[in-house]
């Protein structure tokens, strides 16, 4: 079994969002929970608040290990652009 990182378990799932199979006992530990991770931020629902409080705490676990944390006045932990893309919390609005 070889050693992965959280950032490396969380790239690979950004990589990769189709598991490559469905048997949960052939797949990676690391793997099942950056995936259960992303299933958290993602799979908002609306109406409920604490939904949307764990929501946005798993969107910042990912944000902060996928690009890193600075100190003020620093410059930034990457150069390199990096987007994440999340589901709107806000939802359609009818007129």
């Amino acid at each position: 079994m070889k050693i992965v990182s959280i950032r490396q378990a969380i790239q690979h799932v950004v990589d990769r969002p189709e598991m490559k199979t469905d048997r949960l006992l052939d797949v990676p530990v690391h793997e099942l929970v950056a995936r259960s991770l992303f299933e958290i931020a993602n799979g908002v629902k609306v109406d409920n608040r604490n939904s949307m409080n764990q929501a946005n705490i798993a969107r910042n676990m990912i944000f902060t290990r996928l690009v890193g944390r600075r100190r003020a006045g620093s410059h930034p932990a990457t150069e390199q652009k990096v987007e994440l893309k999340f589901v709107d919390l806000a939802g359609e609005l009818d007129d």
